[in-house]
């Protein structure tokens, strides 16, 4: 089974899950999925936000996007943004007398506290909507018997069209299947991929440990729909 299934782990039927049934028997012959993988993620640079370029700041900065795969989540990156604004923020916490909850000084405080927090889930929402994902054909499998009938090659292809006809955010398409099964995906356009995304490391490095055992090697490949 581990020679034949790319990713038995990552099979769920809250996923994209595309089942081929025998017409007659009623019997399940296979199946392929595309499941999510996460965001595009950003780099870590003091210039990745940017305003409107009035000299004002309403709520509106966003990240800026580069092509690359990071291990920080969108939260913790907005998180940052959030405490160095706190940090410059011309509302000082109130101390002593201050503190009391009645006063003008704490009201302020709080307002802008609470005004940085509805600002931040704001951010995180647009960002999330903004952003690619990045996907994974996760699991393509026929049951012996019904192979070389052309199933499996078109379980991909009717996965692959239904996921660009559902407009998914996001086209690129990563696999982890073993280095001899290659040559079959290229029909799909797939290649290998050197650079695995952050949130497949661990999927591969559990992979290789079974691969291995049976004298194969594993190897992620990518397709852009």
């Amino acid at each position: 089974m581990a020679r034949e299934l790319m990713n038995p782990l990552g099979i769920s039927h809250q996923n994209n899950l595309l089942i081929a049934q025998d017409v007659v028997s009623g019997e399940r012959v296979g199946w392929a999925q595309i499941r999510s993988i996460g965001y595009a993620g950003v780099g870590l640079d003091p210039s990745r936000f940017e305003d409107d370029g009035d000299g004002t700041d309403d709520g509106s900065s966003s990240l800026k996007r580069r092509d690359t795969q990071s291990a920080l989540s969108i939260e913790r990156d907005i998180d940052e943004q959030m405490w160095e604004e706190f940090e410059s923020d011309g509302v000082d916490f109130p101390t002593g007398l201050a503190s009391l909850p009645w006063t003008n000084n704490y009201k302020a405080a709080f307002k802008a506290a609470d005004d940085r927090l509805k600002r931040r889930d704001r951010m995180v929402n647009e960002e999330l909507n903004s952003r690619p994902m990045f996907w994974e054909l996760s699991s393509v499998y026929v049951i012996p018997k019904y192979r070389k009938q052309g199933i499996g090659s078109e379980l991909v292809k009717q996965v692959l069209r239904r996921h660009v006809i559902t407009n998914k955010r996001g086209r690129d398409i990563y696999a982890l299947t073993l280095a001899k099964t290659v040559p079959w995906y290229e029909q799909f356009g797939f290649k290998i991929e050197e650079k695995v995304p952050s949130s497949m490391t661990i999927e591969m490095a559990v992979g290789n440990v079974i691969t291995k055992l049976i004298r194969e090697k594993l190897v992620c490949i990518r397709t852009s729909l």
